[in-house]
């Protein structure tokens, strides 16, 4: 048997592929929504507060009672974005810039430690759609707003260091 064959007969054999985090993650964020580029582009509207407490209540909470503490968000999880990001805001986004383009791959790090919890994955997600929209300092400041909506949400849902 040639090895092309032996490999097509492992893949038909292989038990049906199990959902990872990163495939809940997905799902759940498809089910939220993405965010709407305006609150970064423009500024916050009626409709952020309803999507940052859907978010925040979904990062906080998990359905299944087994794994709760397993698929939750933690403040300390994303602490260090979190807290690099009050650092921009206070020292001012245009001073800061490249501290600044350098969260996405602290978020990816952080997502890394946590690859097998869907709600660090479904931030990652989140973070990165309104990081990509970021262009000066209102659009940094408009950004700083949602993730602390999220944040707010996240704490008054019970999310725990």
């Amino acid at each position: 048997m040639n090895s092309n064959k032996f490999f097509q007969n492992q893949k038909t054999n292989s038990t049906p592929k199990e959902e990872t985090a990163i495939d809940k993650a997905k799902q759940l964020y498809q089910n939220i929504g993405k965010i709407n580029s305006k609150w970064i582009v423009s500024g916050a509207d009626i409709f952020l507060p309803d999507y940052a407490e859907k978010l925040g209540e979904i990062l906080a909470n998990y359905e299944d009672e087994d794994k709760e503490n397993e698929h939750k968000l933690t403040n300390s999880q994303i602490r260090s974005i979190y807290g690099e990001i009050k650092r921009i805001q206070i020292s001012g986004f245009n001073m800061n810039k490249s501290s600044f383009y350098l969260l996405r791959p602290k978020m990816a790090y952080a997502a890394g430690r946590n690859k097998n919890n869907e709600r660090v994955q479904l931030f990652k997600l989140f973070f990165e759609d309104a990081w990509k929209e970021v262009k000066d300092e209102d659009t940094f400041k408009n950004f700083c707003n949602l993730i602390e909506a999220v944040l707010a949400y996240h704490k008054a849902f019970g999310g725990k260091d």
